[in-house]
């Protein structure tokens, strides 16, 4: 049977006004001219209200037809080789979620709406009903609100704040949905509101240096397995002033998600220069032909354009650089 129910977590009850479900999806990334980012596992959970017991569980995985190789961050899957072997194609999986959904419309998620993306997606390409879908309450949202910060905080960071044992594998579409709903509990319905459109407060911009320089050079970085490890390296990390050539350093990168699947990531961040100012240092990222990824880097002269770019990417995501460029989980 594709759909489990697991012991854990489980507790009967009746499905409630309030109740949702809490979904987590993993697919292999589009790298080649089809667009598609395919699904290979569905995870879900039900919940009778925010933070409440889950009553019941959804896992299928499912067998990957369209890429012929699969991305760097698929092959970490702790579960690829389940989806590999599994005789489930997605329009079968989806109607056994649809059919589990019944008529909950209610969703939700860690992060905004990528999983709900890639869903209708998937349905779009095999030309099935998209799963109906009328509201989606951003956990990882709700949660940095909480905790007093604008950065998106990773799923397995929250659970360490939180307390969760950490006893699931991250990156299992059914366990990462468990800690999603767990970590419900210490949401409130005020921090799922979203906020209004137009007063969002915008993060202040750093003052940058107004000095000119000589066109600097891009250099070459990588390839690397996954585009963490590009955006950890020390080669990444260290850009030179533009100025005098001394070394500064790069702790996060800001970033906007590119407009289509298989494009260039451009990120941003700003360093300092203790005698010259700040400047702006870009990496843009590229995959390879063998599924990893290249990287260039240039610190990149002061235009409206550059601005643009920079101020679009501080207003997006936030990539925290580590020491370490062990693998824990997506943001």
């Amino acid at each position: 049977m594709a759909v489990h129910r697991h012991g854990l977590f489980f507790t009967k009850g009746k499905k409630r006004d309030d109740g949702m479900i809490v979904l987590d999806l993993e697919w292999n990334r589009s790298y080649d001219k089809n667009p598609l980012d395919e699904i290979l596992q569905i995870g879900a959970v039900r919940v009778e209200r925010l933070g409440g017991p889950v009553v019941d569980t959804f896992c299928v995985f499912i067998r990957p037809v369209v890429h012929r190789r699969f991305d760097p961050g698929a092959r970490k899957l702790p579960e690829l080789q389940a989806s590999v072997t599994s005789a489930v194609s997605f329009p079968a999986a989806a109607e056994q979620f649809r059919t589990w959904c019944g008529e909950e419309t209610v969703f939700a998620a860690w992060g905004g709406g990528d999983d709900f993306k890639a869903l209708d997606q998937n349905c779009a390409y095999w030309g099935i009903p998209p799963v109906k879908v009328k509201r989606v309450l951003n956990f990882q949202q709700a949660f940095s609100r909480l905790v007093g910060t604008g950065q998106q905080v990773a799923l397995w960071r929250a659970v360490e704040y939180c307390g969760i044992p950490d006893i699931f594998d991250y990156h299992n579409a059914l366990c990462d949905a468990l800690y999603t709903a767990v970590i419900g509990e210490w949401l409130t319905p005020d921090s799922l509101i979203q906020q209004p459109a137009g007063r969002k407060k915008r993060k202040a911009s750093p003052r940058l240096s107004r000095l000119t320089f000589p066109r600097q050079p891009r250099r070459k970085i990588g390839p690397f397995l996954s585009c963490e490890e590009v955006l950890n390296a020390r080669a990444s990390r260290q850009p030179a002033c533009p100025v005098c050539g001394r070394t500064g350093g790069v702790s996060r990168w800001s970033y906007a998600e590119p407009k289509r699947t298989g494009e260039a990531r451009t990120y941003y961040s700003a360093f300092r220069c203790a005698e010259h100012g700040r400047f702006l240092c870009r990496l843009t990222l590229s995959p390879t032909e063998g599924g990893g990824w290249v990287a260039r880097r240039t610190v990149p002269a002061i235009t409206p354009e550059v601005m643009r770019e920079y101020e679009a990417a501080r207003q997006g995501g936030v990539f925290l650089c580590q020491k370490s460029t062990k693998y824990r989980k997506k943001n």
